[in-house]
């Protein structure tokens, strides 16, 4: 059978450690380096940091892949299949839900044996995101190295996998500090339970000081209207992404996309009691794409759709 070159995962950024352009300057052709007739859905052109997704339909053949440049996490949306690795030697059992985790930097030559649709969900993750959330976890981003894995089932990142598939569906609905707060999620996940280098016990986290939280929400409600992203959040306390989430949600009890969405649900409430602003206005108003983006997350907080409570 004729290889497919690079048929599923894309270089974009370089080895580990090398300072490229960031994601958001690529076109659709370069992030992915996948045919376009493959990618069912992808988030290019999204904006989000460090980390790429795209679900994909692979061709049914054999196919190599170039040294990839950035860490590759695969989870099988197919019934199970049975994989080769052929340049290691390696063969895996592919279930539903099971994943391949592959390290930055090494060519593979895979054959799948599996009749009927190949579809899988690919998560690229930036090597410098991870060193970023490394050297903040007291990790030394040098001397550590990810397993490279073949049919392993791991709920917690299955979930946040499938959770980053439900964003590229819904065209955005949690929003950027959403997609950031889980790719952080995931890089400690990935060092704690699937690196070489254990991550050391974390200090019970005390939480911001007064003053900082006071600034912080205080940004958060002068740009309800706005995409927040964690970092510009962390920017304002001065923090880097990974500690002022854990600050964040000591202090709030809350991740900073929840309380980000619960600020605008009560921002809505206090415009739909006060003003006679159509919902699609108010929506975006404070922060949501679509007015259903708005009904939806109302919904869930309250119990009733906007209307309802107007």
């Amino acid at each position: 059978m004729a290889p497919v070159s690079a048929a599923s995962f894309c270089p974009q950024e370089g080895r580990q450690g090398v300072e490229q352009a960031p994601f958001e300057e690529n076109t659709h052709e370069t992030v992915f380096d996948v045919p376009l007739e493959h990618i069912v859905q992808s988030s290019s052109g999204k904006g989000w940091h460090g980390l790429d997704v795209a679900e994909i339909i692979h061709p049914l053949d054999d196919f190599a892949l170039p040294a990839l440049p950035r860490h590759i996490l695969v989870l099988n949306l197919s019934p199970p299949s049975t994989i080769h690795e052929r340049l290691a030697g390696r063969q895996g059992h592919l279930g539903t839900g099971n994943l391949a985790i592959l390290p930055a930097g090494a060519p593979t030559n895979w054959h799948v044996e599996r009749e009927g649709e190949v579809r899988h969900l690919h998560l690229y993750l930036s090597p410098t995101l991870v060193q970023e959330i490394a050297t903040e976890a007291d990790i030394n981003p040098d001397t550590f190295e990810f397993a490279q894995t073949l049919g392993i089932f791991d709920p917690q990142i299955e979930t946040i996998a499938l959770s980053l598939l439900s964003e590229l569906r819904s065209e955005g609905l949690g929003g950027r500090l959403y997609v950031e707060s889980l790719a952080n999620i995931l890089g400690i996940h990935l060092l704690r339970q699937h690196s070489s280098m254990k991550q050391p016990s974390l200090p019970r986290a005390v939480g911001l000081d007064q003053a900082t939280l006071r600034r912080v929400s205080t940004y958060i409600e002068e740009h309800l209207a706005e995409d927040l992203s964690l970092s510009a959040l962390a920017a304002v306390a001065y923090l880097s992404p990974y500690h002022f989430a854990r600050l964040f949600k000591a202090s709030t009890g809350s991740a900073p996309h929840q309380y980000v969405i619960g600020r605008r649900i009560e921002r809505a409430k206090l415009l739909l009691s006060t003003t006679k602003w159509s919902l699609t206005t108010i929506a975006h108003t404070v922060g949501f794409a679509h007015e259903s983006h708005l009904a939806l997350h109302f919904r869930r907080l309250t119990g009733l759709l906007p209307s309802s409570f107007r």
